[in-house]
């Protein structure tokens, strides 16, 4: 067949591109030190190549190599840039790998020194089932039995309740533990009556154990000139007097009724609290070594506000290994009042971890007010109402009922009632924004858009926030005139001048706190100061639309009393919802319709069931019940294995607790120098302090154990 020329001189071209390719593998093969030669790149590869082909043909290269391979290794040169990367990462990798090994090498050592650590802390403190003698509740039986050692309602049982604060500051920690004691002595008292093997009902089975303060500056600042109490009797004689006022006349026996002892405690003006100064429980061990009988070990413990009692403690033994079952009794949310400030950023979660560690260190059982608290110990707390209110408010309830019974109308009287009548919508507690007065002056404004009018108020107490919630309510151009600090008005006198005038008022102006103080419209609100809750039975309406309570005691005394409750629906006011009168809302509507419905419709009379949940009896019951660990409960506890972690945190507590400064540096004020206090009461130098936290016994556990680590590494 015959070929095209095209044809042979595509082949021809085809031969000479093969030759070419392989003369440049090979070329490309071979060391450039062997070949003597430099292949330009780039550019004029054809200008060498015929003096390449002699070099080739004349020069025998040796080679470790097979020619094949050898041919291809341009390919390899290539890839040359991949492979560098490759091994840079497999370096890297094994770099990685061994800082691991180093790393957990490191974690070990660590973990076996912290351990060493609280095994050598960790050999006296027992645990939250564990008796003082060491031995376990006995776990055999009923799941619904209660263990004796939680159980309130047995005969001779000796209760301690202590608390942060007394009257004459009429405070909830105050007034509620002194009714919780009282109504206990009495309940003790009607144990051992009915119990044959009781001891004499005469005994004081209940002490109440309350601050004294010790500063003359802290007790004017509290309880005022008129009741600057000069020694712990006096204040304990005006603390009986107030049972006998409230018809307790054989509990405020200072004989046969409640026994009241007091601690030494200071006032801290920054953190509005009273905090104790030195050990409490050393305090009552000292009190009934004198004493036959009497042995803490065997004695319940409450605590008011555990979190309270605990946070700048002075060192020593746990409530948990002085008493053989501790109860706590959370009445404050602190984390709340932590977050409204400008620190909360930072002091309410300090705040909510600090309380958590407290009460789980040094409370068997915890009683939460409300839901609205945060969790402490989920496996120690319950939710429950421990508190009543006085006779006073049930007895007023009562009178409303019967006189509702003997005022029987019918339905068209109710309609009858007029809403523009004033005195009937109160309000009571202190004056703080906090208390839900924003949310009250928002509620005014949504009735004035329905309705075209404000409803009137009556608001009852004082607070540091009293100026500025009055011009939110009056108005700054409406409010009334200004009073100086001794308590006269501002007028000015007939002979002084204008300018010493003008200057008064200068002086006087307050800067706006809030864009309420511009309404131009005052709402009718009277303040009339402080007054005793009890004296108040002619308003039919409460209205409470605060939501940072965990439970507010004027919303109980109010419908104790008979009265209707406006309240938000709030994990805070469950326990209320429970009641006829109480009207809660969820929204402005609902509000502006359940104020019209009180206004023009009276409260259903309490049945004598509903009394019932009202009285301190009543919550002397919910105590006891609440109080109370079960069998089942013991279990669960005992294979949840948390009880070393509340040892932990009990031993690290007292520990770094030998030494001041840390709670110099929390923030501890007055109160700060425990260790110091203890000393200058014991008699002993104040140079023994500065030794006191590097001699403790939480160093020399660290130190036993890093001695013992080394001395091993160095013997392996």
């Amino acid at each position: 067949m015959a070929v095209s020329p095209k044809t042979l001189v595509g082949r021809l071209c085809t031969v000479v591109a093969v030759v070419f390719v392989f003369l440049t593998a090979s070329i490309y093969s071979m060391p450039m030190q062997q070949l003597g030669i430099h292949i330009p790149r780039g550019g004029a590869v054809l200008d060498g190549v015929s003096t390449a082909l002699e070099i080739v043909n004349s020069t025998t290269i040796p080679s470790t190599k097979p020619r094949g391979k050898n041919r291809f290794f341009f390919l390899n040169r290539l890839f040359q840039r991949k492979n560098r990367h490759t091994s840079t990462r497999r370096t890297v990798k094994k770099q990685l790998q061994q800082m691991n090994e180093k790393l957990e090498e490191a974690r070990r050592t660590f973990l076996d020194r912290m351990a060493a650590v609280s095994f050598t802390l960790i050999n006296q403190e027992h645990d939250a089932l564990v008796l003082n003698n060491g031995t376990f509740f006995q776990l055999d039986g009923d799941d619904d039995d209660i263990m004796p050692q939680s159980d309130l309602s047995l005969p001779n049982r000796r209760i301690y309740i202590v608390t942060t604060a007394s009257l004459p500051w009429r405070t909830g920690t105050a007034v509620n533990p002194l009714l919780r004691a009282a109504y206990l002595s009495r309940k003790m008292k009607e144990i051992n009556t009915h119990n044959q093997t009781a001891t004499t009902s005469s005994q004081q089975m209940v002490t109440l154990v309350i601050p004294w303060l010790e500063l003359e500056e802290d007790r004017l600042e509290l309880y005022g000139s008129s009741n600057n109490f000069s020694q712990p009797q006096e204040q304990e004689d005006y603390i009986r007097d107030w049972l006998r006022g409230a018809n307790m006349s054989d509990e405020a026996d200072p004989v046969n009724g409640l026994r009241i002892l007091f601690y030494n405690a200071r006032y801290h003006s920054g953190l509005k609290s009273i905090f104790a100064m030195g050990d409490i429980c050393a305090y009552l061990t000292n009190q009934t070594k004198t004493e036959e009988g009497t042995n803490l070990s065997d004695a319940v413990c409450v605590l008011e506000e555990p979190e309270h009692l605990n946070w700048y403690r002075a060192p020593g033994e746990g409530w948990t290994k002085v008493f053989g079952f501790v109860v706590g009794v959370v009445h404050t949310n602190y984390v709340e009042y932590a977050s409204g400030q400008f620190h909360g950023l930072w002091t309410a979660p300090a705040i909510h971890v600090m309380s958590s560690a407290m009460i789980r260190a040094y409370c068997h059982k915890v009683i939460k007010l409300s839901g609205v608290l945060q969790t402490y110990a989920p496996e120690k707390e319950t939710c429950q109402n421990v508190h009543g209110v006085r006779e006073a408010f049930i007895s007023e309830g009562r009178r409303r009922a019967l006189e509702a019974s003997l005022n029987c109308t019918d339905s068209e009287s109710s309609s009858a009632l007029n809403e523009e009548v004033g005195g009937q919508v109160y309000y009571i507690g202190k004056l703080l924004w906090a208390k839900g007065f924003e949310q009250m002056l928002q509620l005014q404004d949504f009735y004035y858009e329905c309705t075209g009018k404000y409803f009137k108020i009556d608001v009852y107490g004082s607070g540091p926030e009293e100026g500025e919630i009055k011009r939110a309510f009056h108005g700054r151009r409406n409010n009334n005139r200004k009073v100086r600090a001794d308590g006269e008005e501002s007028d000015s006198d007939a002979d002084e001048t204008i300018f010493q005038e003008n200057l008064r008022k200068i002086k006087t102006i307050e800067v706006p706190k809030s864009r309420y103080e511009y309404r131009r419209k005052p709402i009718p609100a009277n303040f009339c100061g402080p007054v005793d809750h009890s004296l108040l039975g002619k308003y039919k309406t409460f209205i409470n639309p605060s939501t940072s309570e965990v439970l507010c005691t004027t919303t109980f005394e109010a419908l104790a009393m008979g009265k209707f409750v406006i309240i938000p629906v709030h994990e805070s006011n469950k326990f209320f919802l429970q009641f006829p009168n109480c009207l809660a809302y969820r929204n402005k509507w609902e509000f502006i319709a359940n104020l019209r419905w009180a206004l023009t419709h009276e409260p259903e009379p309490l049945t004598p069931e509903l009394v019932k949940e009202f009285t301190w009896e009543a919550a002397t019951d919910r105590l006891i019940k609440s109080s109370a660990i079960t069998r089942r409960e013991a279990k669960a506890r005992h294979h949840l294995g948390k009880a070393k972690l509340d040892e932990r945190i009990a031993y690290f507590h007292r520990e770094l607790g030998k030494h001041d400064a840390l709670r110099r540096v929390l923030g501890g004020g007055p109160i700060a120098n425990q260790v110091r206090y203890e000393l200058e009461r014991q008699g002993l130098e104040d140079e023994h302090s500065s030794d006191k936290f590097s001699a403790s016994s939480f160093v020399k556990a660290i130190k036993t154990s890093f001695i013992n680590t080394n001395l091993q590494s160095s013997a392996v």
